[in-house]
């Protein structure tokens, strides 16, 4: 073992002799629980603040990253990649995820994040064929193996 590792050991000790000692060994476990409730609280306040103004921030990218997919499924599937298939699979998964036809109220956060996900992952997808060599062109199969004379 490297010794600058144990001497990180024996500094964790030695702060912690000193935190028992500054608190009460009697204490010092109520006082963990204290420190953690307060950084609990402090962490839900602030998914409370953020969720909030996070919620038109997700919907904005989900709708704007579901239109780049479209346009990469297009070109992809013009240029001879699979794409249409997956535009159609991610569309109706879209609209099941987030369209609420009737509702008072519009689709949850994690509704609307599952489809940021969804066509984030399907823009990359996408992307990479757009990326990758042109497909080989679909015909009949040669009689013989490639590469043999006849």
């Amino acid at each position: 073992m490297r010794r600058d590792h144990i001497l990180l050991i024996w500094i964790g000790g030695f702060v912690l002799a000193l935190l028992l000692y500054l608190i009460g060994p009697d204490r010092f476990f109520d006082a963990l629980w204290d420190i953690t409730d307060t950084i609990d609280a402090f962490a839900r306040n602030l998914v409370v603040e953020l969720g909030v103004r996070t919620y038109g921030v997700v919907r904005a990218l989900a709708i704007a990253i579901y239109v780049v997919f479209a346009v990469l499924a297009v070109l992809a599937s013009q240029r001879g990649h699979r794409g249409m298939w997956a535009l159609v699979v991610v569309t109706a998964a879209c609209m099941v995820l987030i369209w609420r036809p009737f509702g008072i109220y519009p689709a949850p956060l994690s509704r609307w994040l599952t489809a940021l996900i969804l066509v984030v992952i399907g823009a990359v997808v996408m992307t990479r064929r757009l990326t990758a060599p042109p497909a080989l062109p679909r015909g009949p199969v040669p009689p013989y193996p490639p590469g043999r004379p006849l």
